[in-house]
């Protein structure tokens, strides 16, 4: 299945994948995160990724169907390699950032899961964007 989920993943699943799996880390998701989470994948994958709500209902899905069944290192294996693969531009980089921060931030404290995924999810995130 991994290799099925990494032809068609593109970086709307990564985005999705990644948002989701920072409001999980802490195993508690408040009204304020889950909010907060709805929000920036609204934001992301409609008005940035131009995704219709059906499309983005689609990727939630599949990507909650697939993920919900690994284990904490397949997930950050998946992360690995879906960044491997994806080139993500600088501003979309930027932008997944910021909203990783947010989400963390959502909830009265910022967790030490949340802080190492976050930490986690740059270093594999980010490119050489020394040219920007």
């Amino acid at each position: 299945m991994k290799n099925e989920v990494l032809e068609h993943w593109d970086l709307n699943y990564l985005v999705s994948f990644l948002y989701i799996f920072l409001a999980e880390s802490d195993f508690v998701i408040s009204k304020e995160e889950a909010q907060t989470l709805n929000e920036s994948l609204r934001k992301t994958l409609v008005n940035v990724f131009f995704l219709t709500e059906e499309q983005k209902d689609a990727v939630l899905a599949e990507v909650n169907t697939y993920t919900h069944k690994l284990s904490e290192q397949e997930k950050m294996d998946l992360i690995e390699a879906l960044t491997n693969k994806i080139d993500i531009p600088f501003n979309i980089y930027e932008l997944i950032v910021q909203e990783l921060n947010k989400i963390a931030k959502s909830d009265k404290y910022v967790s030490v899961e949340e802080h190492s995924l976050m930490y986690y999810i740059r270093l594999k995130l980010n490119k050489d964007y020394d040219e920007n």
